[in-house]
C-alpha cells in the first residue's frame, strides 16, 4: 500500500477531515512564518481571545451546530491559534520519524486542538490500521523538533524503523576542525626520534639551565637522574630570594643543600628546623632575615652553619646569648643590622663584639640597651668601625656619646637620633669627628641653634638631620651657621639595612634573582 492510499483512507473519518483540512490551508499561506503580536488585532473581541479565551472550547455535551455563525467563527480562531503558535516556535525541522498519526507535530495529525485526551488517540487508533501506519512511516515526512528527545533519537538514528533499514538513517556526518582537534589531543601519539638532550654534554645543559628561574629548574629536577644531577649543581643556586613565604617543616635544610650564597628570607614564616646530623659549614656570606618568623633553636642551628658570613640582618628578631655567641664565631662579619631585635643583653652583646673584630657597620637601634649594653657599646666597639646606630638609647647621656666617639674616631656615619638626653656638650664631642660625614640627630630637643653651629669644626660634615627639632626660623639660622651642610636630606637611615626603599630584589646592592 503505498503512502498516497494511506493518506486517502486516513481521511474517512469526518472529525480528522474537519482538523486537517484548515491545517493543511494554514501552512500554505504562512510558510514564511510571520511573527505575531495582541497589537496587530483590531478588536477587543480579538484581543480577548488571543489573551487565552480562545482557548476555552465547548464541553463535549454541548450541541453546536456545525453549520451556525458562532461555529465557523470559532474554528477560523482555533485555526489561527495554532498558527501563530507555530510562528513562535523556530526550531521545527523535517525529518523522517517513526511518530504515531496521533502526534500533535504529525503532518497528517488532527490537530493538537482536537487531540485533548489520551482518549482522542484511542478513537484515532482504532480508525487506522496497522497496515496503513506502516505506510504512512515509509512515505510520509513528520515534522520533529530537534530539541525534543524524539528529536535526537531519530537524527542520531537510534530508533529503528520497520520496514526501512538502519543502515539508510545513519547519514555520517562530517567532523567539524573543532572535533578533529578533540579527538587528536585525545589520541596524541607518543614522541618519536631521538632525545635532543642525550648528545648534549653536562656543561651545554648547564648553560641552558642558567637561564631559567628557580620554579622551572625544580621541575626540571623531577624528569630523569640526569637532569635531577645538572640542575642540582651549585652554580645555578647561588642567588635564592625566597621573601615574604611561608618555608614548611625541615624546609631549611634543604635550602641549606643547595649551597646558596645570597639568600633573602625576609618576611618569610620558617617552620622548625632540627636537624640530626653534624654541622657543616655552608657558603652563605649574605643573609637577610629580617622580620622572619623562626624559633630561636632553629635560628641557631642556621647560624651554626654560616661561619662565613660577611653580611647579617636579625632585624625584629628574638635573640638569645647563644644566638649572640654564634654571630661572634663570624670573624668574616663586616656588615651587621640588629635593629628592633629582642633579647639583647650585655652578656651576648659582648659574645658578639669580642668575635667581630671586623665589624664595619653596626645597626643596634631602638633595642631597648640598659647602662650595662651601653658601657659593653663604649668599650668593646671595633675600632675599625665607620657606620653606627644607635638611635632610640633612651639613656645615653652627653658623657657616654663622647666616650662612643673616642672609640669610633673612624666613623663615618652615626645615627644619634631619638636620645633625648644628648644636650650641648655632645655636639661639641662630635665637632672632634675629622672623617663624619652624615649625622642624624633627630628629635634631639635639648639641642639648640647654637649647640648645632658647633659641628661646623667638622670639616668632612656633609649631611645634618635634625627632623622634628627646628621651626622654619631657626632652620634657616642654622643654615646661615652650615652653609656647606645639607639639612634634612634623610629622613631614614640606611646603615646595615639590607633594603632601602622601594628595592625589594636586591640585598646590599647584591642581586637575589637571577
Amino acid at each position: 500500500m503505498s503512502a498516497n492510499s494511506g493518506e486517502d483512507d486516513f481521511f474517512i473519518t469526518d472529525n480528522l477531515e474537519d482538523a486537517d483540512v484548515p491545517r493543511k490551508k494554514a501552512r500554505g499561506e504562512n510558510s514564511a512564518r510571520k511573527s505575531w503580536s495582541l497589537m496587530d488585532k483590531k478588536t477587543s473581541y480579538e484581543v480577548l481571545q488571543e489573551m487565552g479565551v480562545s482557548l476555552l472550547e465547548p464541553d463535549d455535551n454541548e450541541a453546536v451546530d456545525p453549520n451556525s455563525s458562532m461555529a465557523m467563527h470559532h474554528h477560523r480562531l482555533t485555526v489561527k491559534r495554532k498558527r501563530d503558535i507555530e510562528n513562535v516556535n523556530p526550531n521545527i525541522n523535517t525529518a523522517p520519524s517513526p511518530r504515531s498519526k496521533c502526534s500533535p507535530r504529525s503532518k497528517l495529525s488532527p490537530g493538537p486542538s482536537r487531540v485533548k485526551s489520551p482518549r482522542s488517540c484511542d478513537k484515532y487508533k482504532s480508525v487506522v490500521s496497522e497496515h496503513e501506519l506502516d505506510a504512512t512511516m515509509v512515505g510520509g515526512e513528520i515534522l520533529v523538533d530537534e530539541e525534543t528527545p524524539l528529536g535526537r533519537c531519530v537524527s542520531a538514528g537510534s530508533l529503528p524503523m520497520r520496514g526501512v533499514p538502519a543502515e539508510s538513517l545513519r547519514t555520517p556526518q562530517p567532523l567539524g576542525v573543532e572535533e578533529e582537534l578533540i579527538l587528536s589531543r585525545r589520541h596524541k601519539p607518543e614522541p618519536s626520534g631521538v632525545d635532543s638532550f642525550d648528545i648534549l654534554s653536562e656543561e651545554m645543559m648547564l648553560s641552558i639551565f642558567r637561564w631559567l628561574p628557580k620554579r622551572t629548574l625544580a621541575h626540571c629536577m623531577t624528569v630523569c637522574k640526569r637532569w635531577y644531577r645538572v640542575a642540582c649543581d651549585e652554580t645555578l643556586w647561588q642567588r635564592l630570594d625566597l621573601g615574604n613565604k611561608t618555608l614548611s617543616k625541615d624546609a631549611l635544610g634543604r635550602i641549606l643543600a643547595r649551597k646558596p650564597i645570597i639568600v633573602r628570607l625576609a618576611s618569610t614564616e620558617i617552620g622548625e628546623w632540627r636537624p640530626t646530623t653534624p654541622a657543616e659549614p655552608s657558603r652563605i656570606q649574605f643573609l637577610d632575615l629580617s622580620m622572619a618568623t623562626l624559633d630561636p633553636v632553629t635560628l641557631d642551628h642556621l647560624l651554626e652553619r654560616c661561619p662565613g658570613l660577611k653580611k647579617l640582618s636579625l632585624e625584629s628578631v628574638q635573640l638569645q646569648d647563644s644566638t649572640c655567641r654564634l654571630i661572634g664565631k663570624c670573624t668574616n662579619l663586616e656588615t651587621l643590622n640588629l635593629a628592633m631585635a629582642q633579647g639583647v643583653t650585655a652578656e651576648g652583646l659582648a659574645e658578639l663584639l669580642k668575635g667581630c673584630v671586623n665589624l664595619q657597620s653596626l645597626n643596634i637601634s631602638w633595642c631597648n640597651l640598659d647602662e650595662d649594653c651601653l658601657e659593653v657599646l663604649v668599650t668593646m666597639l671595633p675600632q675599625r668601625l665607620q657606620r653606627l646606630n644607635v638611635s632610640g638609647a633612651r639613656i645615653m647621656d652627653d658623657e657616654t656619646l663622647r666616650r662612643l666617639c673616642s672609640r669610633c674616631a673612624r666613623v663615618v656615619e652615626l645615627d644619634a637620633s631619638d636620645c633625648p638626653r644628648l644636650s650641648g656638650g655632645a655636639a661639641a664631642a662630635l665637632a672632634r669627628l675629622a672623617r663624619l660625614e652624615h649625622l642624624a640627630l633627630s628629635r634631639c630637643y635639648l639641642m639648640s641653634v647654637h649647640a648645632l653651629s658647633q659641628l661646623s669644626g667638622a670639616a668632612s660634615l656633609q649631611y645634618l638631620e635634625v627632623w622634628g627639632m627646628l621651626h622654619s626660623a631657626p632652620l634657616a639660622a642654622l643654615r646661615a651657621a652650615l652653609p656647606a651642610v645639607h639639612l634634612n636630606h634623610f629622613m631614614f637611615s640606611a646603615i646595615a639595612r639590607p633594603t632601602v626603599g622601594t628595592r625589594r630584589t636586591s640585598i646590599w646592592g647584591l642581586r637575589t634573582r637571577d
